[in-house]
């Protein structure tokens, strides 16, 4: 198996540790491949690197367009993001979210993950026993290269969900 598609399987099944070990050796042997530098940031966020993981991100901007360094806000500001998406949603959407609570978390639990949840995943709904929305900031942040951006992914979120 090649590297990069190994440490993704390992990223996917909340190996983290190993992922991060296979990550950095995909990055070693194809040092221009932009997929692996962005792999290796998101692995570093989750093993608590968050220096390495925005260094990582930079590095895959610069080699490929499609992959802008992701925005990264304070919890406050994202929280203020949020209400304002909320604030600017349909009366149809904000009426389907009326019951519903709205948490942040920074990213899926290592258990989640390991469950079955994408370490990606950019919500998780959960109806029961309440009806939940669960936004992680940091993958949500991961897929923004600027503040604008997050903020209509924000909009966009809250009106699918």
């Amino acid at each position: 198996m090649e590297l990069l598609q190994e440490a993704r399987a390992l990223y996917q099944a909340g190996e983290m540790h190993d992922a991060l070990e296979v990550a950095q050796a995909a990055c070693e042997r194809k040092p221009k491949d932009a997929e692996a530098w962005w792999l290796l940031g998101c692995i570093n966020r989750y093993t608590g690197l968050p220096g390495a993981s925005d260094d990582a991100f930079r590095r895959a901007a610069q080699l490929s367009k499609k992959r802008p360094a992701p925005v990264r806000v304070t919890g406050k500001r994202f929280r203020e993001l949020l209400d304002q998406a909320r604030e600017g949603l349909s009366k149809d959407s904000d009426l389907r979210l009326k019951a519903t609570r709205l948490k942040v978390e920074p990213l899926p639990t290592l258990e989640a993950v390991k469950a079955g949840v994408s370490p990606d995943a950019p919500t998780l709904r959960k109806r029961q026993p309440e009806d939940l929305l669960v936004l992680f900031q940091v993958n949500l942040e991961n897929r923004c290269g600027s503040e604008t951006e997050l903020s209509r992914l924000l909009g966009r979120t809250l009106t699918r969900a």
